[in-house]
């Protein structure tokens, strides 16, 4: 894992260093040149405290037009990366099945600064898709032969754990057997962005438009709980609050916590992608595929009622249109959106 002694071998440390941040990615090599950093006399392996509340609907912050955000790969396998941290402080999460039947989740940020985001951990090539269609500075721990290949083909602008280490990531614990516990803070990452160069514009547009203020869906389907599948083991909960119009978050049964603020989290808007998924063939570690360059359906949920609508994307670089079924595009409340795409046979139900 990461140590404050990655700062001083630098490059060379990435060979070693990669079998600890991802088991499956042991043989590969970070095809960028590593920055080097000084570090810093006030670095150290704890996380700064947070006292702060979840976000409320009241304060969110819009995603802003020209604002280049931040992408970050957060590990969602098992019980030992909870509660994760940063996640409320998001406009956007992705959830996408990787192996083994478990799911990996990418927040989005415009603007906001998580001081504890993670545990980061490694790409997969399908999750640049959704990097690429708001090009996102994407930070992750690692990747897949695949994200490796892709990462390089399309010029992303990525922040890895393994060869750039340096002042991005700490360890929470001291077990060097724990792969699942890196992270970072939003000021780690700017830092690193400037130091990069990274350009801090897009001439991307925007993904969604917002309400200024909460609006009802036009529908009769009530989504006062709303349960979504990926498997018999992998499932989310959402539990509608009326009095605060947000869904309150479960994950695999149990309340879904933020580290920082200790407070469960507030989703405002779900939405439901189905896509084919399926495994590489011949992949040896199980890795999965999934065809999101088409068109498909799914669910457009909030504030208590739910949409049935459909999606299409002409390339990987290009934005997925989300449509109601009269194909205009869906408006987003001001608050959390969690966007799940999942198989196409997966369970979505609406109460």
């Amino acid at each position: 894992m990461l140590r404050k002694i990655f700062i001083l071998v630098g490059i060379f440390i990435a060979i070693t260093s990669i079998a600890a941040c991802d088991r499956d990615d042991k043989n590969l090599k970070p095809t960028n040149t590593p920055i080097q950093f000084t570090p810093s006399p006030s670095y150290t392996n704890t996380p700064i405290v947070e006292p702060t509340p979840t976000q409320k609907a009241t304060d969110f912050i819009f995603p802003k037009e020209g604002v280049r955000p931040v992408a970050v790969m957060i590990d969602n396998e098992g019980k030992r990366v909870l509660p994760q941290g940063g996640l409320n402080k998001a406009q956007l999460v992705y959830e996408i099945t990787v192996e083994g039947g478990e799911t990996r989740l990418m927040p989005v940020f415009w603007g906001t600064k998580p001081t504890m985001i993670g545990p980061v951990r490694s790409s997969r090539h399908y999750y640049l898709d959704y990097v690429m269609e708001h090009d996102a500075i994407y930070v992750h721990f690692g990747w897949s032969p695949m994200a490796m290949k892709d990462i390089s083909k399309f010029k992303i602008n990525n922040i890895n754990g393994v060869g750039y280490g340096g002042e991005v990531f700490w360890d929470l614990t001291k077990d060097r057997r724990n792969w699942q516990d890196s992270y970072t803070s939003m000021d780690n990452v700017m830092n690193f962005v400037k130091k990069a160069k990274y350009k801090q514009s897009t001439e991307k547009k925007l993904l969604f438009s917002y309400n200024q203020t909460d609006e009802k869906l036009n529908s009769d389907n009530k989504a006062n709980k709303v349960t979504v599948k990926y498997n018999s083991r992998i499932f989310n909960t959402y539990e509608f609050d009326p009095s605060n119009q947000i869904y309150k978050k479960s994950r695999n049964g149990d309340p879904h916590m933020e580290r920082v603020s200790q407070r469960q989290l507030e989703v405002k808007n779900i939405i439901v992608q189905h896509v084919p998924i399926y495994g590489i063939k011949g992949d040896d570690k199980g890795r999965q595929d999934l065809k999101d360059v088409g068109s498909g359906n799914g669910w457009f949920v909030s504030c208590g009622n739910a949409i049935k609508i459909k999606w299409s994307k002409k390339s990987r670089t290009a934005k997925t249109n989300y449509t109601d079924e009269s194909g205009k595009p869906i408006v987003l409340n001001p608050g959390l959106t969690w966007i799940q795409i999942v198989p196409i046979n997966s369970k979505v139900i609406i109460e």
